[in-house]
């Protein structure tokens, strides 16, 4: 499928959105390595996770996903007819949802059952991104949002990206910042 026809197809922006299941979920993989990969550069820092704690690890997903759905919306808006308030909306869903899969599911078979795998760490980062992409595909397409949507949406996006920047450099004491490697917090 061509572009120009991809980009005008009548349910593009659905398969958009399922389409960054594994798109995203293969930028979260090797976004883990990025910040080491570039020297430790703290701008790099921001984006990419600084330690291994399970905090900066949902960089994973922030990023990628802002940005998939940013350029979705800049290649699909105009040429289908998008409501911006119903696209944000659904990102800012994806954007608040993903967190709370992947600690939920990381807290369970770590905390309340002991193990300890890299395979179920790199499972939450896909469950997280699937559940997420899924569940903003369902608001996308029955939800109908107010013009006001938009604005709380991005509000909420503003206000995750200074977030995850600020506790990147001063992180609270807790244990979700805490690198469970060396023991120590932020960069």
């Amino acid at each position: 499928m061509s572009k120009s026809s991809f980009t005008t197809s009548k349910n593009s922006d659905q398969h958009w959105i399922l389409l960054g299941i594994p798109i995203l979920f293969i930028a979260g993989f090797f976004m883990h390595y990025i910040y080491e990969w570039s020297g430790n550069s703290l701008i790099v820092g921001i984006f990419a996770p600084v330690n291994e704690s399970i905090w900066e690890h949902l960089k994973l997903t922030l990023w990628p996903m802002l940005i998939w759905w940013i350029v979705g919306y800049i290649l699909l808006g105009k040429k289908n007819n998008i409501s911006a308030s119903q696209w944000f909306t659904s990102c800012t869903i994806a954007e608040l949802i993903c967190p709370l899969v992947v600690l939920c599911f990381y807290y369970t078979y770590t905390g309340a059952l002991g193990i300890e795998s890299l395979i179920l760490d790199i499972f939450s980062l896909f469950l997280g991104i699937a559940v997420a992409q899924g569940l903003a595909l369902h608001v996308y397409k029955y939800a109908r949002f107010s013009p006001y949507c938009l604005y709380i949406s991005v509000g909420i996006l503003i206000l995750l990206v200074v977030t995850f920047t600020v506790f990147t450099f001063a992180p609270p004491h807790i244990p979700v910042f805490k690198d469970s490697v060396t023991g120590k917090y932020g960069i």
